[in-house]
């Protein structure tokens, strides 16, 4: 029987997806996709060039044509086929980096934001104690930054790296995933909660109830934010009122961990721990299509709009899957290409037509798309 274009998708009662087609006299169904096979060699990114640093690299941050990635206590950046850094600094242990035109900044592991010059390495800013050790990088915002603490607490400075607001959400703790920033509003997640705060004064301009724990950081894209929790469900708001306009629930998805999810164009792309990766249509939630198998996805996916592709990385040592990088096709879900580069402490960053990759092994990738 023909697929119609109002196929679903859905997990039985086995944990497996089956996809459902319904027309007025019948039902058939589907198994979802197999784990899809290379395709043309012209898909795939090259290796412009790697570097081998020697040191595990637990922070990542790219813009352009450089890179700047941290090992332990030390920051280095790279540009081009260079084997030694540009620059090299040595601060406390670094536990996040983000990248402007001008400048890296670098959360570090003794409860301080510092900032570097990009060409010198010059220190040019460094904040006060922030209050807390600093969960992964700072996010910039229309004016300023926010961090993440361990403790559960956001922290906001101005770009002199001023303090400027605090914020504890009323729910509990947060995610491992935590913020968005789009335009003067700041999108945090709770233990089961969403709250659009504003950028400038850190107050909430609207929460919403999820209904499951765990929730990921939103994907913030044209006017709404598309969120998904442990317990199975995504759901979409408005991103300016907080008001509902779709969500799936945990009986059509199971219950599943969420490793992110994030937007491309008309398509919300969200992978999980148990080795699924679902594309949604971003207005309706309608499912477009579903892999599975394909290995444990580590960090949310990144969306490459312009080559058609989802890039995630997969590492699920238990199961006997080797780890890699694999860009899938937005259309149908089938791998375009795949990349063996180790474990990551960090997540892949795309700029551009480059895909930067910093491995667990202490070796630094920088993939061209031809």
């Amino acid at each position: 029987m023909q697929v119609r274009p109002e196929t679903k998708w859905k997990r039985d009662q086995s944990g497996k997806w089956t996809r459902v087609a319904v027309s007025s006299n019948a039902v058939a169904t589907a198994s979802a996709p197999a784990r899809g096979s290379v395709v043309q060699p012209s898909d795939m990114p090259g290796v412009t060039y790697r570097v081998r640093i020697g040191k595990p690299l637990v922070g990542l941050a790219a813009r352009l044509k450089v890179a700047a990635v941290a090992s332990g206590a030390s920051i280095g950046m790279y540009r081009g086929q260079d084997v030694k850094p540009l620059w090299l600094s040595t601060p406390a242990v670094v536990k996040g980096l983000s990248m402007t035109q001008s400048t890296v900044l670098a959360s570090l592991g003794d409860g301080r934001l510092c900032e570097y010059e990009i060409a010198s390495g010059k220190p040019r800013n460094t904040s006060p104690d922030i209050g807390g050790i600093p969960f992964g990088a700072p996010l910039a915002t229309q004016d300023g930054w926010v961090v993440t603490l361990e403790s559960g607490a956001i922290v906001a400075t101005t770009g002199q790296l001023s303090p400027k607001w605090r914020f504890i959400p009323p729910s509990g703790t947060f995610g491992f995933q935590s913020l968005q920033s789009i335009g003067r509003g700041t999108y945090v997640v709770g233990e089961s909660m969403l709250y659009r705060l504003d950028s400038a004064s850190g107050l909430v301009n609207w929460s919403a109830e999820l209904g499951e724990r765990g929730s990921v950081t939103p994907a913030v894209t044209a006017g709404l934010a598309v969120s998904a929790a442990t317990g199975g469900g995504i759901t979409c708001l408005d991103a300016t009122t907080g008001k509902l306009r779709w969500r799936l629930g945990p009986e059509v998805t199971g219950s599943v961990s969420w490793s992110g999810i994030a937007s491309a164009g008309l398509h919300i792309i969200a992978a999980t721990q148990q080795g699924d990766v679902i594309c949604l249509n971003r207005e309706t939630g309608r499912f477009e299509w579903v892999r599975t198998g394909i290995g444990r996805v580590m960090f949310p996916p990144i969306c490459d709009v312009k080559h058609g592709c989802a890039v995630v990385f997969v590492q699920d040592t238990d199961a006997g899957v080797t780890a890699e990088v694999l860009g899938l096709d937005l259309r149908s879900g089938r791998t375009k290409w795949r990349a063996r580069v180790g474990n990551l402490d960090a997540a892949p960053v795309l700029t551009g037509d480059r895909l930067w990759i910093a491995s667990s092994t202490g070796t630094l990738y920088a993939f061209d798309y031809g």
